[in-house]
């Protein structure tokens, strides 16, 4: 289904809002590709979620802010991808950020969840104030520098006669400040895009049009079928259509009612949604299988496979973080459901395999998980998939209940 773009956009800033990560991964997948024919030489770089939460909370923006500075004489065009997970604190800090330091020579794609329309209707904003701003950040060199001035004396009991430099105002409270990070994305021409799921007659466009993509043909009783077992899950019937295909190898005619009831009656089939709950549940074998299944496309399919696990894991990983945080697995249960509906957990054996992450995964183990995927991300973002696999590989085979002692992060769990 086509963006809503709600403002005539001048740079190569994209942040895509949406709840449904097939969409997502469609779109940021096109603008990657616009992307590179626009700099057939830029670096591609991948931030996930927890890559740029911080400790403590604070977002940590340090390696992201330094790919987006001026490259000077070396050239340094770079091809930017961020996927966030909330409208939180993180989000506003990037956005400020982005709308500070775009030059020519970046092209950079956000991911968030799907958000009020109203977002993309603010007024845009200039970004000389918060160029002003972000000297001053509490910490910067810039703060430094002014605190000194506002100290210095000439002589005792009188003040310096340096110029004062005044602060800019910042918005306060939550919804005040992320309005004001859309105004400097709008002020810099970014492009806002509100990518809905489509329902009805659209929603079948979309499944016929995927098909085509992969030569295939769907009688309208087998279109209804795989819309009513997939419950509107677009990620599992582009993967189901990607499968069938491959499994017809050749056979032009369309698929009907008894085709894809077969396919869907199998037991062997893995959609890439399964791998946290394998992973978080140390079910090692299933991990595995489940990633060299959902993986074994070529080429594009295996890239799209790939930046699939890494998302899906990022997200799980940091529901984990969060709950280990807020104590979830001690709370009466109608907080820990409150917990799992937040955060967009709602099959009950999810919350189950999260919840025993949280409880029993040691602490240390969890930073191998996470320093694991950093380097799946790290490779994804370079081309390197066989790098990335290893890595989602490794991760699959930890079976931490048998691991309580361990401190070594750097020893293979295998």
């Amino acid at each position: 289904m086509a963006p809503s773009n709600n403002n005539a956009a001048t740079s190569d800033v994209y942040i895509i809002c949406s709840d449904d990560p097939m969409l997502k991964l469609e779109r940021s997948s096109a603008l990657i590709n616009q992307a590179r024919n626009q700099l057939p030489t830029a670096e591609f770089l991948l931030y996930t979620f927890s890559e740029l939460q911080g400790n403590g909370g604070s977002p940590n923006l340090k390696d992201i802010e330094g790919q987006m500075s001026d490259p000077g004489l070396f050239g340094g065009d770079r091809i930017i991808k961020v996927i966030l997970k909330d409208f939180d604190e993180l989000a506003i800090e990037l956005f400020k950020l982005i709308a500070c330091s775009y030059r020519p020579g970046l092209f950079i794609i956000v991911e968030m969840p799907r958000i009020a329309n109203t977002y993309g209707k603010v007024e845009a904003k200039s970004n000389a104030d918060l160029k002003m701003f972000s000297s001053f950040l509490p910490g910067s060199d810039g703060e430094a520098a002014l605190l000194a001035q506002e100290s210095k004396t000439t002589k005792k009991g009188t003040k310096s006669k340096a110029k004062t430099v005044k602060k800019p105002k910042r918005a306060t409270g939550l919804e005040a400040r992320r309005k004001e990070s859309f105004s400097y994305l709008k002020g810099i021409g970014a492009h806002i895009e509100f990518i809905y799921t489509p329902e009805g007659r659209y929603l079948q466009e979309w499944i016929l049009t995927q098909a085509r993509s992969f030569g295939l043909s769907v009688t309208p009783e087998a279109l209804d079928f795989i819309i009513s077992s997939c419950d509107n899950n677009l990620l599992v019937m582009y993967q189901s259509l990607q499968m069938m295909q491959l499994v017809r190898s050749g056979n032009n005619a369309p698929l009907t009612l008894e085709d894809v009831e077969n396919y869907f009656t199998q037991d062997a089939r893995y959609t890439g949604f399964e791998i946290s709950e394998a992973i978080l549940m140390a079910n090692h074998n299933k991990a595995l299988n489940i990633i060299n299944s959902f993986c074994s496309g070529q080429n594009q399919g295996l890239s799209q496979a790939i930046g699939f696990l890494i998302s899906r894991l990022d997200e799980s990983l940091n529901i984990v973080y969060k709950g280990k945080q807020a104590k979830i697995a001690s709370a009466p249960i109608n907080e820990r459901t409150a917990f799992f509906m937040q955060n967009k957990i709602k099959v009950r054996s999810a919350q189950e395999a999260h919840l025993k992450a949280i409880r029993d995964m040691p602490e240390h183990m969890l930073v191998y998980l996470t320093k694991n995927l950093a380097q799946a991300s790290r490779a994804y973002s370079h081309y390197d998939n066989d790098q990335a696999l290893l890595a989602l590989q490794r991760m699959a085979c930890v079976k931490y209940p048998l691991s309580y002692g361990l401190t070594d992060i750097s020893e293979d769990y295998c």
